[in-house]
């Protein structure tokens, strides 16, 4: 293989493994076997930290519906692996909308995690006794609406030893 062909192969090969990584990201589709977040993805870039003052857009938590209380891991919280995961969801005036729930890895590029989180759970919150995280430092933002619309936002961030 001469050396342009060569190079047009690495291209593609780089092309490939950006647009596999940007496919996961954005469909959460992938064999992730019991994996809550892809070693892949905890590699990932993490998103830029946003500037302290006045407006730290983002880092705030937002909470005009249900009660998003992290229970495990607390937030700044370090441990090895594998983890314990507890959130508490408590309605404020409607019940909770189960189908606008939404947990992302925040990352450079934000990593619908949701689908993987949702067989742990229910109405009340979510329970992962033994939960499969690669060793890292992580941020999860995890977004719940109640029946009326009224939304909450809750993000969390634990290191993995």
């Amino acid at each position: 293989m001469d050396t342009r062909m060569m190079m047009q192969h690495v291209k593609v090969c780089a092309i490939g493994s950006v647009m596999s990584l940007l496919c996961l990201a954005s469909t959460g589709r992938a064999d992730t076997g019991d994996w809550l977040i892809l070693p892949e993805e905890a590699a990932m870039a993490p998103a830029p930290e946003p500037r302290r003052g006045i407006l730290e857009v983002g880092r705030e938590d937002i909470s005009i519906g249900p009660v998003i209380e992290i229970v495990e891991p607390l937030n700044g919280g370090r441990g090895p692996m594998p983890i314990q995961v507890s959130i508490r969801f408590t309605p404020r005036s409607e019940p909770v909308d189960l189908a606008s729930l939404k947990v992302t890895l925040v990352k450079f590029i934000l990593i619908d995690i949701t689908d993987r989180i949702r067989p742990y759970v229910t109405p009340e919150g979510i329970q992962v006794n033994e939960a499969k995280i690669p060793p890292g430092k992580h941020r999860v933002r995890i977004t719940l609406a109640d029946r009326a619309g009224e939304f909450s936002v809750k993000e969390v961030s634990f290191e993995v030893l």
